[in-house]
């Protein structure tokens, strides 16, 4: 088991990294969430809440931390470059606490669109009902919510069939992981998390 604390945009990111993580390591992990508007007493900037979230880890004697924000309107790999200087920063003052990042493009839910089986099993849809690609829909966060609707679990909570999504996804069924930023988000998951494991 790894204690981890997981930084991320809402609840929806509080469900599903943890899992998501657990599919990329095989590892089991406790969760300890929070937004990030949550580390709004830092000041402004994903950097100054990195730093943050990477002290209140230490404090909490966890073993990492994983950070994901969704790339909504900031320009290309904006994000990402900050929170990787954050944790530059962090590592020239104290002795590196393994910090994994990533940035959605354009949100979390193209991490789970952009596995079909899973999207397509978790609701329970029928094998001729067409699951779009993260390419072919504006927003893929629309989309699961308009898939889920059509599904035979439209009663269930979105928040559960998330969840359900991030268990099941496979990360070689995702053909869009390096435009969703879910490719990046894995290999750092594996470098930072993955010596965790063993």
């Amino acid at each position: 088991m790894i204690r981890l604390l997981f930084v991320g945009d809402g609840e929806r990111d509080a469900a599903t990294n943890p899992h998501l993580v657990t599919v990329i390591t095989g590892a089991q992990v406790i969760p300890t969430t929070k937004p990030w508007a949550r580390l709004n007493q830092t000041g402004r900037g994903y950097d100054l809440k990195l730093l943050f979230a990477i002290l209140q880890a230490r404090q909490d004697g966890l073993d990492g931390v994983v950070a994901a924000v969704d790339r909504d309107t900031s320009r290309g790999r904006d994000r990402l470059r900050e929170l990787q200087a954050a944790r530059t920063k962090d590592r020239e003052k104290y002795a590196p606490l393994p910090t994994a990042l990533g940035v959605a493009d354009p949100h979390a839910e193209a991490w789970l669109l952009d596995d079909p089986v899973a999207v397509q099993t978790v609701l329970r849809l029928p094998a001729d009902v067409l699951i779009p690609t993260v390419r072919q829909v504006e927003s893929p966060k629309s989309e699961i919510g308009r898939l889920h609707r059509a599904s035979p679990r439209l009663n269930e909570p979105t928040h559960t069939i998330l969840v359900e999504i991030a268990q099941a996804l496979s990360l070689n069924r995702c053909q869009h992981s390096r435009e969703t930023g879910f490719s990046h988000f894995v290999e750092d998951v594996r470098h930072e998390i993955g010596p965790l494991t063993r």
